[in-house]
């Protein structure tokens, strides 16, 4: 884009324009955190967890999108451009190392203190291994397939693309591939008996509970990596907030 750009000369001129309304009119920016906004992180952290988020949950994702709405402003301010929603993700990430910097490498004693200190983190998830048969649409003889499959009969069924036999799949994939309503079906079924038929947001099965892993804290050696890379982020997170609560000091935040 040339000076001479037809473009890069409004650009210019309006945000010489708007720099000049906030100059003389002695107002403070505002953040808008929309309805619609909340809804749409509700949602979000709902199809991540499998459950809609309580107050607390509520009130640190409001938070954090405040925190990436600053950041993404202080990206603007110091002479980066916003193209799109992928780009600005890039420039909040940018400025967050900008602030804070690379972290110094923790040692082990620092990691094992931490692990010590948040054994909630490193708790492996239930774990499932699911044997189903795939149907794109309703099966018009459902009784006589499920019949067939107790009886121990093979029944082929539709193609699926991560295959038939699902092996010690955590809870939470199997949430994000099937939805909710199927997990919960399969989590009440009785080990080792073919249910069904049961829809999921991919179609309809037939399933088998082949076997069950319980939620187990993991040892240290499993979990060093993950919990460098915590200590790592939360170094990180400590020096962006300060920079945050600076910069929120000089806007107003509306929430609906």
């Amino acid at each position: 884009m040339t000076p001479r750009d037809p473009f890069a000369v409004f650009l210019i001129v309006a945000a010489a324009i708007f720099a000049l309304y906030w100059a003389t009119s002695g107002h403070r920016e505002t953040i808008e955190v929309s309805a619609s906004v909340q809804k749409s992180l509700s949602d979000d952290y709902a199809m991540m967890t499998g459950k809609a988020p309580d107050p607390a949950a509520r009130a640190r994702l409001i938070h954090d999108y405040v925190a990436n709405e600053l950041l993404f402003r202080e990206a603007v301010a110091r002479g980066m451009h916003m193209t799109d929603k992928a780009t600005k993700q890039r420039l909040i990430d940018r400025v967050r190392f900008m602030i804070a910097g690379a972290p110094p490498e923790p040692s082990e004693d620092v990691l094992i203190g931490y692990y010590a200190a948040h054994p909630e983190l490193y708790r492996a998830e239930p774990r499932l291994s699911v044997e189903h048969v795939f149907f794109e649409k309703p099966p018009a003889d459902a009784p006589a397939i499920l019949a067939r499959l107790r009886a121990g009969e093979k029944v082929r069924g539709d193609d699926f693309w991560m295959g038939h036999d699902l092996a010690d799949y955590g809870v939470s994939m199997l949430r994000g591939m099937f939805g909710p309503t199927f997990l919960a079906a399969i989590e009440r079924a009785p080990a080792g008996e073919w249910v069904g038929p049961l829809r999921s947001t991919r179609g309809w099965h037939f399933a088998r509970v082949k076997g069950r892993g319980a939620a187990r804290t993991l040892p240290y050696p499993e979990a060093r990596d993950q919990v460098r890379q915590d200590y790592i982020a939360q170094a990180t997170g400590t020096a962006v907030e300060k920079e945050v609560d600076r910069l929120k000091a000089g806007v107003d935040v509306h929430v609906e």
